[in-house]
């Protein structure tokens, strides 16, 4: 059982970054924030570089990560802007709203303090390739989270 429990702790690890990032106490907000911005990233790469990154993410987050995912049907073209991207992780199904998200801005926050907490999970070289993979103005708000 060492072995679930470590894969938990890993998961529960970056959960506990996203609430410090994000100056929350809600677990379950956290979780629920997270969820949708991995969800929404991966429904933008290819197939090929979404399996990529999930190799590199926890136990627990690659079960997040593939929850609902139709690799033939990625990457989402729709999402072409940032606003695209933010309302997306906006309108996610599993958020409550408006409580998760108020705003694009209050959506811009949560994706960056997310995709920094990942940044430091996720080596330089796979987010290099994840960036390359998407358009400018979003890989621009993720370069500089």
């Amino acid at each position: 059982m060492a072995l679930f429990d470590e894969w938990y702790q890993k998961g529960h690890q970056i959960v506990h970054e996203v609430m410090k990032e994000l100056g929350i106490e809600d677990e379950h907000k956290a979780f629920r924030l997270l969820r949708a911005v991995l969800q929404t990233l991966r429904d933008r790469l290819p197939a090929s570089e979404g399996k990529d990154f999930a190799a590199q993410l926890p136990m627990v987050l690659k079960a997040v990560w593939c929850d609902g995912w139709d690799p033939t049907r990625v990457p989402d073209k729709s999402i072409k802007h940032k606003q695209d991207f933010l309302e997306r992780v906006m309108n996610h199904p599993g958020l409550r709203r408006p409580a998760d998200i108020e705003s694009l801005e209050d959506a811009e926050r949560v994706v960056t303090a997310v995709f920094r907490v990942l940044k430091r999970h996720i080596s330089y070289g796979e987010i290099k390739d994840v960036l390359s993979e998407l358009p400018e103005d979003i890989r621009e708000m993720l370069e500089n989270a």
